[in-house]
C-alpha cells in the first residue's frame, strides 16, 4: 500500500528532524521532503506532490501568511501549521487559518509530556488532513466576492438559547455562519476545539468584526442577548441555570473525547439544566465524534438540531458521527444555517 507523503517546512533543521521522527512513527506516512524556507519548499511541492504539508508560521525571506496566500491557489492541499503559544504566534495562527490553513499544532515547550502530546496532535491532524475538502479553498473565494445582500429584518426569538459546537476548520466557519447575528439572538454559547490563550484572541477578534459582543466566557456570567460566549481553551464551558437565570460555569475536570474544552459537555449541561426544549443546537466542521452524542441528547429532549453538510465542511467528522445517530433534525450548507435558525427561534 502506497504511504501517504508529507514534506515540512521549517527553518531549523533539528525542529525539521523531530516533525520528521514523530511522522514516520506512523507506518502509514513517510516524508518525501524537507525544506528550510518557502522557496525550497515551492520546488519540492511541485516535484513531490505531497498530500500534507506543515509549515513553521515563522519563517525568514517570506513568513508562512504570505507563503500561504501565494501557495494554496495555485497547489490547494492541506496545511498544518506549527505555531508557539506566545500572542503574537497566536495571532499569526488565526491569520493562516483564515488564509487556509487546515489546522495547526502548538509547539512543545520542552517538557516531555509537551512532547508527547504534540506528536499526538499532529499524528491525529496528520490523518484527518486526508479527509479534507480542498474544493472549500475556491468556494470561499468565490464567497467572498459576492456583493453583500441586504440585512434581513430583525427576528423576535423565542429561542432562549443557541449551542454551537466547532473544530477543524470551525474558526473560519463560525465567523460567517455569525456574520449577520445582531442584538436581537439569543445568547450563543461555543465551544471550539482550541489550546489556553487562543480563545481569548479569536473571541476579540470576533467581537471586532461581527456586528454583536463577542467575548471569552468567564464563570458565573449571566447570560445576555446579543452576546455571543466563546468557551475558553482547557477549560469546559456549561450552562446552568439559577432562579430563571441562565449563566455561564467555567470547569476544568477530566477531558471529554480527548478534549477540553468539549462540545459534549456544553451540550449536556443544558439537557441537564431543562433547556433543551428552549434551545437550538448546531454542529459544525470538525474532526472525531465530539457533540455527536450531546446533540442527540438535545434532540431527544426536544431542542432543534442542525449539522453542518458534508460538502461545506473542512473535515466532514463530528456533523457525520452526528447525523448517522439520527441527532440532526436538519443538515444544512454552511450559508443556509442562520436563515433556519432564524426561521426555528421565531416559532
Amino acid at each position: 500500500m502506497r504511504k501517504h507523503k508529507a514534506i515540512i517546512v521549517d527553518d531549523q533543521r533539528t525542529v525539521r528532524s523531530m516533525i520528521k521522527r514523530w511522522i514516520e512513527s506512523d507506518k502509514n506516512w513517510e516524508v518525501v521532503g524537507e525544506a528550510s524556507n518557502p522557496f525550497e519548499a515551492r520546488d519540492l511541492i511541485i516535484e513531490k506532490q505531497p498530500d500534507v504539508m506543515t509549515l513553521d508560521v515563522h519563517m525568514p525571506e517570506m513568513d508562512g501568511i504570505e507563503f500561504l496566500k501565494k501557495l494554496l491557489p495555485q497547489h490547494p492541499m492541506p496545511v498544518i501549521m506549527f505555531s508557539s503559544s506566545t500572542t503574537e504566534g497566536t495571532s499569526i495562527t488565526l491569520e493562516a487559518l483564515d488564509a487556509g490553513a487546515f489546522d495547526y499544532v502548538t509547539k512543545p515547550t520542552g517538557t516531555q509530556e509537551s512532547l508527547i502530546e504534540a506528536k499526538e496532535d499532529l499524528l491525529e491532524k496528520l490523518n484527518a488532513a486526508l479527509n479534507y475538502n480542498v474544493s472549500l479553498f475556491e468556494q470561499s473565494k468565490r464567497i467572498i466576492s459576492v456583493t453583500p445582500t441586504e440585512s434581513k429584518k430583525s427576528i423576535n426569538f423565542r429561542t432562549k438559547l443557541i449551542l454551537i459546537g466547532s473544530s477543524t476548520g470551525g474558526t473560519t466557519a463560525l465567523r460567517k455562519l455569525l456574520d449577520e447575528v445582531d442584538h436581537t439572538f439569543p445568547p450563543i454559547l461555543i465551544a471550539q476545539h482550541m489550546p489556553e490563550n487562543f480563545t481569548a484572541l479569536f473571541a476579540s477578534r470576533l467581537n471586532s468584526e461581527l456586528k454583536t459582543k463577542v467575548v471569552e466566557a468567564k464563570d458565573k456570567q449571566i447570560l445576555e442577548k446579543g452576546t455571543i460566549y466563546i468557551a475558553p481553551g482547557n477549560y469546559h464551558l456549561e450552562v446552568q441555570k439559577w432562579n430563571g437565570d441562565l449563566y455561564t460555569k467555567i470547569l476544568q475536570t477530566e477531558k471529554v473525547n480527548g478534549h477540553r474544552p468539549s462540545v459534549d459537555v456544553l451540550f449536556e449541561s443544558a439537557v441537564q439544566n431543562g433547556l433543551a426544549k428552549d434551545s437550538i443546537g448546531i454542529l459544525l466542521t470538525g474532526m472525531g465524534s465530539d457533540g455527536a452524542k450531546g446533540l442527540l441528547k438535545l434532540k431527544n429532549n426536544g431542542c432543534f438540531t442542525l449539522g453542518q453538510n458534508k460538502e461545506t465542511c473542512v473535515v466532514y467528522g463530528m456533523p457525520k458521527v452526528a447525523f448517522e445517530l439520527g441527532a440532526v433534525m436538519y443538515q444544512l450548507p454552511l450559508d443556509k444555517m442562520l436563515d433556519k435558525v432564524k426561521e426555528i427561534g421565531a416559532r
